[in-house]
């Protein structure tokens, strides 16, 4: 859902809550002084009429889709025979990429969303939760160029873009591998300087002093 829609979806609704919450009340007989003030004021009257006028709207533009609006295509068209036509729906191509991306051993998918413009480009989005943390700059590109092959099979040259998302994977590791002989030499060091004395010495104020010899010139 966009933005734009999920914006309008939300003042129609509030707009039919806020209408129905003016109408229930004084019906339940619910805070009677306070409707009775808010009644006698202009602006809250205009209010509800706009809050019932935005409610009636939307509800007689619903009906009239669920009368009207056709059904969806799930189907896509992806080669012209002596005829009739091949097709392939929609739920077969992101069952397809699912497969795929199990099949390649990274993650599982999360969610697959199959589109279809009207020119018959088909856009698949794949979301992928990866077994574990993974290098997505030497991962993706294989998984993608897996994605791309197998769902060209499937669709041919109807197949638009391919988008891939990471998600959070399942079991979360360092990706950072410190050499086993670097460990140690860092143990080494660690060793050493916990068997050194420190080279300065605090007196009774605590305040920390360093010696310094200096060479005089012969």
């Amino acid at each position: 859902m966009g933005g734009l829609r999920r914006f309008i979806l939300f003042v129609f609704s509030l707009a039919g809550i806020a209408c129905l919450a003016a109408l229930a009340l004084p019906w339940f007989g619910l805070f009677p002084d306070e409707i009775a003030m808010l009644e006698g004021l202009d602006w809250y009257v205009t209010a509800v009429e706009v809050c019932l006028a935005m409610t009636a709207a939307w509800l007689a533009f619903e009906l009239l889709r669920s009368l009207f609006s056709r059904r969806r295509r799930d189907a896509i068209s992806v080669m012209d025979v002596d005829g009739g036509a091949i097709t392939v729906t929609k739920s077969a191509v992101a069952s397809q990429a699912a497969h795929i991306v199990e099949a390649l051993g990274v993650g599982e998918a999360r969610s697959v969303d199959v589109s279809a413009s009207r020119s018959g480009q088909v856009r698949v989005d794949v979301k992928v939760t990866p077994f574990e943390s993974i290098d997505v700059t030497d991962e993706a590109p294989t998984l993608h160029e897996g994605l791309v092959a197998g769902l060209s099979a499937m669709v041919g040259e109807h197949l638009g873009a391919v988008n891939v998302e990471f998600l959070e994977p399942q079991h979360a590791s360092s990706l950072v591998v410190l050499d086993e002989q670097d460990e140690d030499d860092e143990d080494d060091e660690d060793e050493a300087d916990a068997g050194e004395e420190p080279a300065a010495s605090s007196d009774d104020t605590g305040d920390i002093t360093i010696p310094m010899n200096v060479e005089r010139e012969a």
